[in-house]
């Protein structure tokens, strides 16, 4: 099925007819963010024979999330759609980068189709309708068409945020295959940047992706279950107060874990039993209440059975790899064009200077010519198992997802 017309005002809720594959990435670190932006625009564009791209994706380092980089993207760029995020550290071809910024140039081949739209100032609505504004929206008039795979863009600020995917969910279903991130920094879309926002992709025709989400963490010590719960807070664990599984494992009281939080957080996350999963869902950290709660980044539902999990800088590089493999395999032997990467921070503190060894193990996989763009994360969004179309996406910590994209 072919779309009527070809519009580019995101607010007009229109898909976009497009062209043959091809996708280019480009990087620049230069401290003047008008030359960064045009080099990194220049590679993409020569990368993609300088045609005219359809879609562009832009992730930067927080230094350079500056109204001039995207002022210099947008001149490039014209009207195409584009969509993209800042984070403390992006990843291209070259490793982890601190200072930089990367720009993806996408032309599609005419059998694949594609809607981008936003949604702004979501702490003054419901975070939930919020999600569903962005699924309705993403969805209008892509009505008979085969949609099968969205890509989204949160500001990790926003409370509750795990509750816009839950909303988007109502909309394009519980296990629509989705992967996005959630950000230190603001998010972009089309002229604009944005906090206390979300946007997002999607994609339909004959788009074959692949997807990998793992995380390296194992169970340590007992199982628990959470006896009184509310959104992202657990009051109660084992009918004691939750900071006491902390407490008991650290052997220190409460005013010392506060103290130690930054370390406990990252490398002590409580697992998530979830009923038929081989993987557990993480939830690291963020807070330790006056009264003994612990609040975490993401949901923790009363009644679940969860664990204290531990990793080391050998599973977490393992975890990659198994990511990578898995969303290789989903490609149904054809090659990797694109590889889109969300990569928890945490997961960055672990491996600490080992983290280039991560993208080298991805590499290896796919092969060291396919352009990568990714970025350091807050929190992942993806499926929690990674098998055919993946199951129901998640709000995940100290996870990795892998997209490979192949046409």
């Amino acid at each position: 099925m072919n779309l009527v017309n070809n519009f580019v005002d995101p607010q007009s809720k229109k898909c976009y007819i497009i062209k043959p594959m091809q996708i280019g990435v480009g990087f620049s670190s230069n401290n003047d963010h008008i030359k960064a932006a045009q080099e990194a625009f220049n590679e993409a564009s020569s990368a993609i024979n300088r045609r005219r791209p359809d879609l562009a994706l832009l992730f930067n380092t927080l230094k350079l999330s500056h109204p001039l980089v995207l002022k210099t993207i947008r001149d490039s760029l014209g009207d195409t759609p584009l969509l993209g995020l800042s984070s403390p550290s992006i990843i291209v071809n070259r490793g982890s980068c601190k200072n930089g910024l990367a720009i993806a140039l996408f032309s599609f081949p005419e059998d694949i189709y594609f809607n981008t739209t936003c949604v702004k100032e979501i702490s003054l609505n419901n975070a939930s309708s919020s999600g569903e504004k962005l699924g309705d929206d993403l969805l209008y008039g892509c009505k008979g068409i085969r949609r099968n795979l969205s890509i989204i863009f949160l500001d990790g600020q926003i409370p509750e945020g795990e509750n816009i995917i839950f909303g988007m969910q109502k909309k394009v279903g519980r296990s629509f295959p989705m992967v996005g991130a959630s950000t230190l920094g603001p998010v972009y879309f089309n002229n604009s940047i944005l906090n206390n926002a979300a946007c997002g992709i999607l994609f339909g025709g004959k788009l074959n992706f692949g997807l990998g989400v793992k995380h390296g963490w194992q169970p340590l010590g007992k199982p628990r279950r959470v006896t009184l719960s509310s959104g992202n807070t657990a009051q109660e664990i084992d009918n004691k107060a939750a900071a006491s599984l902390y407490q008991e494992y650290f052997a220190k009281d409460s005013s010392s874990l506060k103290k130690d939080l930054k370390h406990i957080s990252p490398f002590y996350p409580l697992g998530i039993d979830i009923s038929g999963k081989k993987e557990y869902l993480l939830r690291s950290l963020s807070s330790i209440g006056e009264s003994g709660s612990l609040a975490f980044n993401g949901d923790i539902p009363q009644g679940s059975r969860i664990r204290l999990m531990i990793s080391s800088k050998e599973y977490c590089l393992e975890s990659t790899r198994q990511a990578a493999q898995l969303a290789k395999e989903s490609l149904k032997n054809q090659k990797a064009k694109f590889i889109l990467i969300f990569n928890s921070l945490a997961r960055s503190m672990l491996l600490g200077r080992q983290e280039n060894i991560e993208i080298s193990a991805i590499k290896e996989v796919f092969g060291a010519d396919v352009p990568i763009l990714g970025a350091y994360t807050l929190a992942e969004e993806a499926p929690l198992n990674s098998t055919d179309y993946l199951g129901i996406p998640y709000y995940h910590n100290n996870s990795i997802a892998i997209l490979a994209m192949a046409g």
